[in-house]
């Protein structure tokens, strides 16, 4: 349990990488253009981000059609569920 989460941790340390993941939970999968809009940055940049989340083991693809689809891993959801549960109360109180 302390190898996944410090595994979840390291790979959400860039800013991007952990508003992707959040992004996910909050909306259970989303495609490369949806992040890009959301996120306001290019799709080459969305995807390398999702590379590195996805080698990381933290989230998985399916695709449909010619669309990919992303989402976090149950395992993982699980872990960064409370984080992301703080930072939406972080947020409201804002």
């Amino acid at each position: 349990m302390i190898q996944t989460l410090s595994q979840v941790l390291s790979l959400a340390g860039s800013e991007t990488r952990l508003r992707i993941l959040y992004l996910l939970e909050e909306e259970g999968e989303l495609c490369v253009c949806d992040l890009s809009d959301v996120l306001q940055m290019t799709m080459p940049a969305v995807s390398q981000q999702l590379r590195k989340l996805k080698d990381g083991g933290i989230i998985q693809s399916k695709k449909v059609g010619q669309t990919i689809f992303y989402s976090l891993k149950q395992e993982h959801l699980e872990i960064v569920k409370p984080l992301f549960k703080h930072i939406s109360s972080k947020l409201e109180q804002a």
